[in-house]
């Protein structure tokens, strides 16, 4: 009887327990009713067991009810508003969040990069590595490699599941034996690590950027959250490196047969690529002195891939200077600035015509290579990473952010005519900049790179609120006489919004304007640039001033 008596005050005390919510804990109600209330009525029907309460809207059918557990528990509350007259519904009130995401890993705080061009709030519209048709989206990263066992990269390398591991055979056909995790065309091997004891010093800072595996609870937050980073080796970072253009186009040649095979197999083969990125160059070179290099941006577009390529990082004026591949002519070639953490020009090279916007680029903090090292003295992430190398990821990584949030509109573009489908996020991208003054001069845009303003940019896109076309030709307006004295006539189809010159050096040149008449007589002679803006795009035109 002792041991009955005992078990059931425990009882007791326990439904007393889970009966009663915490002490002073607070709670509110929403509830809405079928015709207007008045507050002193619903305080009088409720017997003045709430706390608070309080009219939501001016019709007065929405009331807030707020009330403490000290007066009354949640179900006798519950109870009390449920039976009140013209009673139609109610719901708790709670705390809403901001949405803004904070991955989980180690080094987040430091990467001041991301906050800075929005990427932390793009990851509030999308994280996929996949676009909306299942496609798994895949981005090359042409450079000195990358090491498959980085605790960073577990889950983002691609793999070609066609081509088994260290079988010695080439059991997809392409040419190259146990291409698994992609190809070293330096080492003339499928080891992607480097060619030699270096591994990847260059290439894993770049592809850290772009898709260091997020909220891993490890190291840094990549702007994807999820890609599959396709390797492939054009030099290597020992203190002789060496980097052919042979070998350039072999990479390429790589990159563009997987998402070639991807196209004609519907997707049971090969990848889809949807971007590449080429964080290197020749200083002092020219399109005229390789065609074929520059040609081959064409060829990748045609079938989907669009390109990023760092600009050289020599302050200088590119299009007098040279560039490569930051002077080839292909609208499926995105050439990128460095910029700094407070939006000032990066140094390296500029140019009103050739590089199309600035990302930052001056001491990012990213993934350091995995060598034995970087290993024992956990120091496998770097901050001081300086150059347009690291501007050109961000760039290519917002590529495939584009085609992870893309609408039908824009999927139907990319798999009808994917050249053309390039060259609209090329302008999305472009248009979506964060104007900034110092950067004025310094590229096609004078902008810096916002994921977030691109995305809008979308969407007004697909919901056809814009009209979204590739940056105009230059058949669409003209500008004479050219070379002229300083007067010059911008003949133009559409009204012109805007109109800027600059001079060789970037700086920009005043200009008397008079309907589309402008002038510009007190400039010494020279090359100028004008940048023309109207409703169908921004044009750059080259203008030779030479005096009578």
């Amino acid at each position: 009887m002792k041991r009955l008596l005992v078990l059931l005050f425990l009882l007791h005390v326990l439904q007393s327990v889970s009966a009663s919510p915490l002490p002073d804990a607070q709670k509110s109600f929403i509830v809405k009713f079928t015709q207007s209330q008045s507050l002193e009525a619903l305080q009088e029907l409720s017997a003045y067991k709430f706390q608070a309460i309080e009219a939501l809207n001016p019709e007065k059918t929405l009331y807030k009810f707020t009330f403490s557990s000290k007066t009354i528990d949640y179900n006798q509350a519950s109870y009390i508003v449920n039976h009140l007259p013209f009673y139609e519904l109610h719901q708790d009130d709670g705390i809403i969040e901001l949405r803004s995401t904070t991955p989980n890993d180690t080094f987040y705080s430091k990467q001041w990069h991301l906050p800075l061009i929005k990427a932390n709030a793009a990851w509030d519209v999308t994280k996929s590595g996949v676009n909306r048709r299942g496609d798994t989206l895949v981005i090359a990263v042409i450079d000195d490699g990358l090491h498959i066992k980085h605790p960073d990269f577990q889950g983002s390398i691609w793999i070609n599941y066609a081509d088994s591991l260290r079988n010695g055979k080439d059991d997809d056909s392409n040419g190259f034996v146990d291409d698994t995790y992609g190809w070293n065309f330096m080492g003339r091997n499928s080891d992607i690590s480097d060619s030699n004891y270096f591994k990847g010093r260059h290439g894993t800072p770049v592809a850290g950027i772009i898709g260091a595996r997020t909220n891993n609870v490890t190291g840094i937050s990549g702007i994807m959250w999820q890609v599959k980073l396709m390797i492939v080796n054009v030099t290597d970072t020992s203190p002789n490196m060496a980097r052919y253009q042979s070998d350039v186009l072999k990479a390429y040649s790589y990159v563009l047969h997987q998402r070639k095979l991807y196209n004609a197999t519907n997707g049971e083969k090969g990848a889809f690529v949807v971007a590449a990125n080429s964080s290197w160059g020749i200083d002092r070179r020219f399109p005229n002195q390789a065609p074929l290099w520059c040609a081959f941006y064409d060829t990748l577009g045609k079938y989907g891939i669009l390109n990023v390529a760092a600009a050289s990082n020599a302050t200088e004026l590119i299009d007098s200077y040279g560039d490569l591949p930051g002077l080839c002519p292909s609208e499926q070639l995105i050439v990128v600035g460095n910029s700094t953490r407070y939006d000032n020009d990066g140094g390296g090279g500029y140019s009103v015509l050739n590089i199309d916007l600035s990302a930052p680029g001056t001491n990012v903090f990213s993934s350091a290579n995995y060598v034995k090292s970087n290993i024992l003295a956990n120091n496998l992430y770097h901050d001081a990473y300086t150059g347009s190398s690291f501007s050109a990821p961000m760039v290519t990584a917002a590529i495939g952010v584009i085609h992870s949030y893309a609408c039908d509109r824009l999927l139907d573009s990319i798999r009808m005519n994917p050249a053309k489908g390039n060259l609209i996020i090329r302008k999305i991208i472009l248009t979506g900049t964060d104007q900034i003054d110092a950067l004025s001069g310094k590229s096609a845009t004078s902008g810096r790179l916002n994921i977030v303003k691109a995305l809008k940019v979308l969407n007004q896109y697909c919901t056809g609120e814009v009209s979204v076309k590739p940056i105009a030709a230059n058949s669409f307006m003209d500008l004479y006489p050219n070379p002229g004295n300083g007067s010059v006539v911008i003949q133009s189809s559409e009204p012109l919004v805007s109109v800027e010159c600059y001079n060789s050096a970037g700086q920009l040149i005043d200009l008397n304007q008079n309907a589309n008449n402008f002038q510009m007589s007190e400039a010494s002679d020279g090359v100028y640039y004008f940048k023309v803006r109207t409703a169908a795009g921004l044009q750059v035109m080259k203008y030779v001033k030479v005096s009578e």
